[in-house]
């Protein structure tokens, strides 16, 4: 009898321990950066997410088994596409994108209670918060100096943790409270318009149900680009976004990536790319949040 109890309860670890990282999603932190808040957006606030140093890190527990999903910043309307983490996700066969996120972004500068922007002479920010704010920074800040760190919230962690005026972060304003700072300046993004767009990575065969909007890659050149453009046309898809980047091979050949949403079309992905061969390969289909 004992054993048979033992037994049951080693079962019922065994799926609540399933459970739990099924539920679980990795993001760029720590906490307060623009990736927890697209994390939330997307799956709700919830207990089972852990934030880590670096989006390769991320993509790491994905790949290892111990978290479901990752959110991974993919481009920002400024910044342009952030490229390291696009290629991280299309260099590995065994990942596919199961979502997307769209969150405006408003950078704000923050720095220690009772600061003074005539204070600050060194500003922390993640590359792409650097870029949104460069004219911001060049008519405010002329004489600062600028330095790089893994995350928005990262930077502002530091900023608390030096305890030093003269240094400020450009991050979310919530980061303010989660950090105890003081907001500085609101708005240093050039254009209202500003947007970051995530990817929600999962393995394949642990991906969300299929939705309206497709990624996939083609190898090969622009004319290829250009009649796979066309298929998808005919097959009722619309394509929002194209990157390239060099195959490395020969000149002319490249890596598009291609993002597209189904217009008024019964028709899947994988039937509308039927017949393309090896060069296309669907990286996933979604809905956006």
């Amino acid at each position: 009898m004992k054993r048979t109890y033992w037994s049951l309860l080693l079962v019922l670890c065994i799926c609540l321990l399933a459970q739990t990282a099924w539920a679980s999603v990795s993001y760029l932190g720590p906490a307060g950066t623009y990736t927890e808040e697209a994390t939330i957006q997307f799956f709700g606030a919830q207990e089972e997410m852990t934030p880590v140093k670096t989006v390769a890190e991320s993509l790491a527990l994905l790949k290892a088994g111990t978290c479901a999903y990752a959110v991974v910043p993919v481009e920002n309307t400024i910044g342009g596409p952030v490229y390291p983490y696009v290629d991280a996700v299309l260099t590995d066969a065994d990942f596919a994108i199961v979502g997307e996120v769209n969150l405006p972004i408003r950078q704000t500068l923050l720095g220690l209670p009772g600061t003074s922007l005539q204070q600050v002479k060194t500003v922390l920010s993640h590359p792409q918060g650097i870029a949104q704010s460069k004219a911001w920074l060049k008519a405010n800040l002329p004489e600062a100096k600028v330095a790089e760190v893994s995350s928005t919230a990262e930077g502002a962690k530091k900023v608390a943790e030096a305890q030093d005026p003269s240094v400020a972060a450009i991050a979310a304003s919530r980061t303010a409270d989660v950090y105890h700072l003081d907001i500085l300046a609101r708005d240093l993004q050039y254009t209202d318009t500003n947007v970051t767009r995530f990817w929600v990575v999962a393995l394949k065969g642990k991906a969300l149900p299929a939705g309206k909007k497709g990624a996939l890659e083609l190898r090969g050149s622009a004319a290829d680009l250009g009649k796979l453009l066309v298929r998808l046309e005919n097959a009722g898809y619309q394509a929002e976004f194209v990157h390239d980047r060099p195959l490395k091979t020969k000149l002319g050949e490249y890596l598009f990536v291609l993002e597209v949403k189904a217009v008024q079309t019964k028709t899947t992905l994988a039937q509308a790319v039927r017949g393309t061969g090896g060069q296309v390969r669907i990286l996933g289909t979604y809905d956006e949040k």
